[in-house]
């Protein structure tokens, strides 16, 4: 026979469920490319590793000295990020990179370090179109690939 929990389960647990319903909402926030696609870039915008900046002022990440205190990997996760065409042959052959060491770490170090910027580009692909996005990772020059791997290896630093 099937008995409900007693009211004051029911009541305790409500917010934990809350909470939880919270937590995995703002990570689910957290894990989609933040920014805007553009069809060019723009020459008021900073260029980095991963995407323009429109804005390293308003960051949400700021740093004490009123710029922007975020890794290239989390701009894809910022408004201010612009991404144009001449960026997805080297994020698509990111993307390629982190799905690769998904196969070959841990799988809690892989999640721990790499998941969250894993599904920033997974959206930032189907936002682009599955299609263009694999076509621009065989794009990608020596450059993309030397970039990369200084991002992946954790050297290269805004």
């Amino acid at each position: 026979m099937y008995v409900l929990p007693d009211e004051q389960v029911q009541h305790a647990s409500r917010d934990v469920f809350t909470e939880g319903a919270s937590e995995a909402l703002a990570q689910a926030r957290a894990a989609v490319f933040g920014g805007r696609l553009t069809g060019a870039a723009d020459p008021g915008h900073t260029a980095t590793a991963t995407a323009d900046c429109a804005d390293e002022t308003s960051s949400p990440w700021p740093d004490g000295a009123g710029g922007c205190a975020a890794d290239f990997l989390l701009y894809l996760g910022c408004r201010n990020a612009h991404v144009h065409p001449g960026h997805h042959p080297r994020l698509a052959y990111l993307h390629q990179g982190l799905r690769s060491l998904r196969s070959v770490l841990p799988a809690e170090v892989w999640q721990a370090r790499w998941a969250e910027h894993f599904a920033r580009l997974n959206d930032l692909r189907d936002k682009t179109g599955p299609p263009a996005w694999d076509t621009a990772s065989s794009r990608a020059d020596t450059d993309d690939h030397t970039l990369v791997h200084l991002l992946v290896k954790g050297t290269l630093r805004p």
